[in-house]
């Protein structure tokens, strides 16, 4: 039972990372361009956006503090040694997410570069 408890958090733990990770600007800008999206199509007020704007970052600050009871509440389970192979785990999808950007960066661009228009 134990087992499949660690293996869950670390499921849970990593697709939380992974998602962050997979974001190639800052939360901030994200729920920025979010905002000005939703602005858009739903053609918002100056008052409306700036209401939404107050409860993105309240959830986020909130989802934030949850992730880090989360956290500490997942390294009271583990062993010293458990941590450390978890913390690794981390950085390799870290590496991997990176890996994974620049790939899809560099074919997106290239894709770019051979669709010019017609003369």
């Amino acid at each position: 039972m134990k087992h499949i408890l660690i293996a869950g958090l670390f499921a849970l733990t990593t697709a939380a990372s992974a998602s962050a990770l997979a974001a190639p600007e800052s939360p901030d800008r994200h729920h920025a361009r979010h905002l000005e999206r939703l602005s858009s199509a739903l053609e918002l007020t100056p008052e409306q956006q700036e209401e939404l704007r107050t409860v993105h970052q309240e959830h986020f600050e909130k989802m934030k503090a949850l992730h880090a009871e989360k956290q500490e509440q997942v390294d009271t389970i583990l062993t010293a040694e458990q941590r450390n192979k978890l913390q690794e785990l981390r950085e390799q999808r870290r590496n991997d997410m990176k890996k994974h950007q620049h790939e899809r960066r560099h074919k997106r661009g290239g894709e770019r570069t051979t669709t010019q228009p017609q003369e």
